[in-house]
């Protein structure tokens, strides 16, 4: 009985509703606004409908579920995609919502004015003519689309809207191991990291490491990307298998498709070919200057490749034993390539952490360390933001110098703007110095760029809207960070 309540409840009415101040075709699928079309999926629209026939009222996830997704079975990101396309069709922003509001361990509710067309709204100043005013404006609106198509001009759209811009996005998934073992996974999450390391150093290109393997469309709405690059990883002793995909979200064309069979020691050579196809598939222009600062190597040898991957799967754990091993691991690739940038600046890190987490015996000797190190990591490559984020790191938690840390920060977000962490750690410096709103905007920028990280990253944005005095969303949002993450305790970077 309940279930059926439920599915007639769903259906989209046939009657043209106004929301705000957009106009809701339930049977066009289409919700509209000063000439601007936005069509919808079906659940999508339903779930619309559902929440209009209800505003204001808190609904439960399961009773969302139920209802739009009636007799099926889904999984935890179907609503969370259907109230993501909703908000980028209206243009809300999750964090001061106009339209939809999400209420903690409760539920959504609508929080916009919803009225019938034709009657009058406090809100509003809506009617049978404006709304043939709009239909009219979209008219014209597909008119000029359909010419400048046919003239062939071609525009990029950001996931808010038909703004034109001029810098593509492209999401980096988890790459799959499809390898035997699952010790290996290491192998595959490196690649995958390096390849976002290779693609952040391409100027004009936005890139967000994505942490959700959903269907292209979906992943692209969720992350704000237009290109998604998906892949796998096989390795059997030193044979390697990498597949690589790059995809249109828009469209769903595959732009580009390859696969490599080759041996471990030519990992760094399928790396660099993934990147110039990418760049060919995308139409970026590059100097030569930028062409060879994209194929430099931190290192050439394979073997102390290895030993840095197996260094940072075991450092991201964050325990005390694990950053003992990942201390080893970074100074066992040091021995047999000393100039290796990032192996520097990953060593320095797990002095950091010694000496931050008193995991060290002698904690002046770990930030000794911790700083020759990551200045080290900067005279070898004075242009990786990485690097540079790496001593900001070390200047904010073991020297506590916020004027230096910001500074560095700064430079890292200059050298590379993709580089999430160097908006974290100036997010994370920013909150030290009271200055929460430049926290807040920082941190949010991290999150945009890193998902992967959403929760360190949510906690650090959590603290920031608590000491701005905003206790309602610094709730919602801890509460998000622990949900993601239960062992998370502090804002950590």
């Amino acid at each position: 009985m309940n279930k059926s309540r439920h599915s007639s409840q769903a259906t989209p009415t046939h009657r043209p509703i106004q929301i705000g101040s957009w106009l809701v075709d339930p049977d066009a699928a289409r919700v509209v606004k000063n000439g601007r079309s936005v069509k919808l999926e079906p659940k999508v629209m339903g779930l619309l409908i559902y929440l209009a026939q209800r505003p204001g009222q808190v609904l439960a996830r399961s009773e969302l579920e139920q209802a739009i997704w009636t007799g099926t079975v889904v999984g935890y990101d179907a609503l969370t995609s259907a109230i993501i396309k909703l908000r980028k069709a209206f243009g809300d922003d999750a964090h001061q919502p106009w339209l939809i509001e999400t209420v903690a361990k409760r539920g959504y509710r609508l929080i916009a004015p919803v009225s019938e067309v034709g009657r009058a709204s406090p809100s509003l100043a809506s009617g049978p003519n404006t709304i043939v005013r709009n239909w009219r404006t979209l008219a014209a609106a597909l008119m000029i689309v359909a010419l400048t198509g046919a003239l062939g001009i071609w525009f990029a759209f950001d996931y808010f809207g038909p703004r034109p811009i001029r810098v593509p996005s492209i999401a980096v998934l988890p790459f799959t191991n499809l390898g035997n073992d699952p010790r290996l996974a290491y192998f595959s999450d490196g690649v995958r990291e390096d390849i976002i390391t290779d693609l952040s150093r391409l100027p004009g290109l936005r890139v967000i490491a994505a942490n959700q393997a959903l269907a292209a469309q979906d992943t692209a709405e969720a992350q704000g990307a237009r290109f998604i690059l998906e892949g796998s990883v096989r390795r059997a002793g030193d044979d390697i298998r990498i597949t690589a995909k790059l995809i249109d979200a828009q469209t769903g064309l595959h732009l580009w498709t390859e696969g490599y069979n080759r041996r471990l020691r030519d990992i760094f050579a399928v790396q660099d070919d993934v990147t110039r196809n990418i760049v060919t598939a995308l139409a970026l222009t590059l100097t030569d200057e930028e062409k060879e600062y994209i194929a430099r190597r931190d290192t050439r040898s394979v073997e102390a490749y290895d030993l840095f991957l197996q260094g940072q799967a075991r450092y991201a754990r964050n325990r005390r034993d694990d950053n003992a091993g990942a201390h080893d691991y970074f100074s066992r690739a040091l021995v047999i390539d000393e100039n290796f940038t990032r192996a520097h600046g990953a060593l320095a890190l797990t002095h950091v952490d010694d000496f931050r987490f008193s995991w060290s015996r002698d904690p002046a000797a770990s930030a000794a360390a911790a700083l020759r190190h990551a200045e080290r990591a900067v005279a070898l490559d004075s242009r990786s933001p990485q690097a540079h984020w790496v001593l900001g790191y070390v200047q904010l938690h073991v020297r506590r110098d916020h004027a230096a840390a910001l500074k560095l920060g700064a430079r890292a977000t200059i050298l590379g703007p993709n580089h999430a962490d160097s908006h974290a750690l100036l997010a994370v410096t920013q909150l030290y110095a009271g200055d929460t709103q430049a926290a807040v905007r920082h941190i949010e920028r991290a999150i945009q760029l890193s998902p992967i990280q959403s929760s360190r990253y949510r906690s650090v944005l959590g603290f920031a809207h608590y000491f701005a005095g905003r206790y309602d969303k610094a709730r919602a949002v801890l509460e998000m960070a622990l949900e993601q993450n239960p062992l998370r305790l502090l804002p950590q970077l």
